[in-house]
């Protein structure tokens, strides 16, 4: 997709001070997205995007070259100045610093009390000083630092994971239920915090993919790859966030 919606919808040549956001899958595979797969119990296996499941709010998996919003919320997204070639679980898309992907602001995605980020993240070159992955302005993201360690926010709280290696697919999750703020990588949980304040609702840019999302345009590009980007409203389980994990070929 091409085009620019209004918000952050747009890459400065460098990197800025940021938006304030902190410092610091079963998807798309060979069998598609919406296929449902039988497990070796018998148990129905839903659907990567599950259409069906209100909890979904964004599901992009990047497989036949797109950038769509593949949930049952259908939102629109704008894309430019990307590619697309292997991911972790399919096709991924390959961003630069003049990449952007957009979506405009919605309630969909206005969460508060329970939430889950997950993603597949490929890093090629280290974040100055950092690097959005998936940020709703002013109200949660999830991010890599310039030392190379992922972490996730929501509002000024701020929980880090570990160290992780350039140039690898690595599955990243960040989980909130309410009282605990949680990041999971390759299914793991590595860091929590306490928080019970509700996460807040007062952004109106929108929410970028790969970027941050400011008031005055995108900032803090991935130089690398995304895949298999789900946002739910509501916190997986480990064992979800394990399985997911797992889905890398």
């Amino acid at each position: 997709m091409t085009g620019l919606a209004a918000g952050c919808q747009f890459a400065p040549s460098g990197a800025g001070p940021g938006d304030g956001d902190g410092g610091g899958g079963d998807g798309g595979g060979d069998d598609g997205p919406a296929a449902i797969d039988a497990g070796r119990d018998g148990a129905v296996t839903p659907p990567f995007c599950d259409r069906d499941d209100l909890d979904l709010r964004l599901c992009v998996t990047f497989d036949g070259g797109a950038v769509v919003d593949q949930s049952g919320r259908d939102l629109a997204l704008a894309a430019t100045a990307v590619a697309f070639g292997p991911g972790a679980v399919g096709a991924a898309v390959q961003l630069t610093a003049s990449s952007v992907i957009h979506g405009a602001e919605t309630p969909a995605l206005d969460l508060t009390t329970a939430l889950t980020l997950e993603a597949f993240v490929r890093v090629a070159a280290t974040p100055s000083p950092r690097a959005g992955l998936i940020d709703n302005n002013a109200q949660y993201g999830m991010w890599v630092g310039a030392n190379m360690r992922p972490y996730c926010t929501i509002g000024s709280t701020t929980v880090s994971g570990p160290t992780i290696f350039a140039d690898r697919w690595t599955h990243v999750a960040c989980v909130f239920d309410g009282q605990t703020f949680r990041i999971f990588v390759d299914g793991a949980q590595f860091g929590s915090v306490n928080r019970t304040a509700p996460a807040p609702t007062g952004g109106q840019d929108g929410f970028n993919l790969g970027q941050d999302c400011t008031s005055s345009g995108a900032d803090d590009p991935l130089t690398g790859g995304l895949d298999e980007v789900r946002v739910w409203a509501s916190a997986r389980t480990p064992e979800q966030l394990a399985a997911a994990a797992a889905r890398r070929l």
